[in-house]
């Protein structure tokens, strides 16, 4: 029997949901930086898909302004879902991602992936 209809291949992003995740990431070393944007990587290759979680902290702006950045991140990382690894993510933004142009944010935000998987330590005994 063929898979869900419309989802060939692999899944897109998931949500990060447990504690075990976001502690793991708190703690990795795999981080990568553009402008703003800080994104933070722990390999999982038993998963089936990546996950991944945003952190906009009050500075960014009001609910409206953070909410919009959220948006735009999650839309620029649903884009990209193919090329990521599979693990664990978490994207965040200084208040100055809030003035990026989208293109701009989708090159800062591309770059900072790049870097925190191009970082990845061996996880043999994992």
């Amino acid at each position: 029997m063929p898979g869900p209809a419309g989802r060939p291949g692999r899944p897109g992003v998931g949500p990060v949901r447990s504690r075990e995740s976001f502690a793991d990431l708190r703690r990795s070393s795999s981080r990568g930086r553009s402008g703003p944007v800080t994104v933070s990587f722990v390999d999982r290759p038993e998963w089936d898909r990546p996950q991944v979680a945003y952190a906009v902290n009050r500075k960014v702006g009001n609910a409206v302004q953070r909410n919009l950045l959220r948006r735009r991140m999650r839309a620029i990382v649903s884009a990209q879902a193919e090329k990521l690894q599979v693990g664990a993510y978490i994207v965040r933004s200084s208040p100055d991602g809030r003035t990026l142009e989208f293109n701009e944010l989708k090159v800062a935000m591309s770059q900072a992936l790049e870097k925190a998987t191009s970082q990845t330590p061996s996880r043999a005994g994992r």
